[in-house]
């Protein structure tokens, strides 16, 4: 069965998951210190500087931040047992995390801000995680470089006259634009909320959750 066959419910749930992410990376980055969540590798680089610096309270902390990353994605894989998209396997479990994890940060988040991102770095991990390839194409939901370097593959590869698979170039136009509308929302109602605003990342990952039950249940019996 070829990419094409995609299903649209799964570009729209991989949207949803960036816009997910897109709003929690920017509310992690408002709230405390500028601290990415949803992708790594920004905080890889602060922790070989803080190394050269020698600041033990930063590196631990970004230790910490990683850790908890890979935790999540450690999460997923016990869960699943597979990255491979296959309709069936019960997603809604890990999505729930995300929701449970985005939860405790924000109940945390006044007492220890710092600390508390570790939970949404954990539920970020989960989230990337979940499903990371279907039918040779990598699908990643929390950052946009691999999104960036496939379309511009693509471009170059339209440019010498290649043919490339239209789903594959919608989907990661999805990802890529659920991920700024994501960014655009949390910056739009932090202001307003404050805090509260983790709690839209919160009920949007439990509705994704619920949604992929029912279509979980519907498979199942049919």
């Amino acid at each position: 069965m070829p990419f094409q066959t995609l299903p649209f419910w799964m570009q729209l749930g991989a949207f949803f998951l960036a816009i997910n992410a897109g709003m929690i990376n920017v509310l992690g980055l408002v709230t405390v210190l500028h601290q990415s969540v949803s992708h790594m590798t920004g905080n890889v680089s602060m922790l070989s500087m803080a190394i050269v610096h020698w600041d033990p309270a930063s590196i631990l902390y970004l230790l910490l931040v990683i850790l908890c990353y890979v935790a999540g994605s450690c999460y997923s894989g016990l869960i699943l047992g597979n990255s491979t998209f296959q309709l069936g396997r019960r997603y809604g479990i890990p999505l729930s995390l995300v929701a449970l994890f985005i939860l405790l940060c924000w109940l945390i988040l006044p007492y220890l801000p710092r600390y508390a991102l570790l939970w949404a770095c954990a539920a970020m991990g989960i989230q990337n995680a979940m499903v990371s390839h279907y039918k040779g194409t990598i699908i990643r939901t929390t950052h946009l470089s691999g999104v960036l370097t496939d379309l511009g593959l693509a471009l170059g590869y339209r440019l010498i006259g290649l043919k490339v698979g239209q789903r594959r170039i919608i989907l990661h136009l999805l990802i890529l634009f659920g991920f700024l509308l994501g960014g655009l929302v949390a910056s739009l109602i932090y202001p307003y909320l404050k805090l509260n605003a983790y709690l839209i990342p919160v009920g949007l990952s439990f509705c994704l959750s619920l949604v992929y039950w029912i279509i979980y249940f519907q498979y199942r019996h049919h």
